[in-house]
């Protein structure tokens, strides 16, 4: 089994909640730290949550940085797609939620009976001289109003097989079901297979 600098890992994300929400994740399944590297990265224009996550990432590694050439970095992009919307805002949530907020995407569902939407999460990882990608996708629908507290989209997006609650209204549940804990619990499997001991990574 390789060894891992450190046992630190770098989390480059300006978003303090996602961190958070990571970290929280690697410190239940897991003995390695997680640090936020705290800064806007460049977006690549597309449609593609993988092609953006790899810019990125390697936009990140060409500012040679000495803390990211002695430890594992990774990105993370995410997006909420709406079927009725053609997908909308997808790649472009991040914009969406900062111009239109949550109540603009309501009133653009407002007449719309197709509620249908998911959530995916996709991590870009660089460990050596490559680069993996792991994705997590969490199927639901948009609620017609928004619970009162959360962050994000979480208070308008209702997984499957949740009755009526927002990823908002889960609290810690969500950490188990959501689009970020699939994508993440790849990679601590990738970890674990490779680099750490392995632990149950059952909730």
């Amino acid at each position: 089994m390789n060894s891992m600098p450190k046992q630190v890992l770098i989390f480059a994300t300006s978003n303090f909640h996602k961190f958070e929400e990571v970290n929280q994740i690697f410190s239940r399944f897991t003995s390695l730290r997680l640090r936020q590297l705290d800064l806007e990265l460049p977006e690549l224009q597309s449609l593609d949550l993988a092609k953006i996550a790899i810019f990125a990432l390697k936009s990140l590694l060409e500012a040679t940085r000495d803390d990211i050439d002695s430890h594992p970095t990774f990105v993370e992009d995410s997006g909420l797609f709406i079927h009725a919307l053609k997908g909308f805002p997808g790649p472009y949530s991040s914009f969406s939620y900062k111009t239109l907020g949550l109540e603009g995407i309501l009133t653009l569902m407002r007449e719309i009976p197709d509620r249908e939407a998911y959530f995916q999460s996709t991590i870009a990882f660089k460990f050596g001289s490559t680069i993996r990608v792991f994705h997590g996708r969490t199927e639901g629908k948009i609620s017609h109003a928004a619970s009162q507290s959360g962050w994000g989209y979480d208070p308008v997006f209702i997984p499957n097989n949740s009755g009526s609650q927002t990823y908002s209204d889960l609290g810690e549940q969500k950490q188990f079901i959501s689009h970020r804990y699939l994508a993440t619990k790849q990679l601590i499997e990738f970890l674990q297979d490779n680099y750490i001991a392995r632990k149950d990574l059952n909730p």
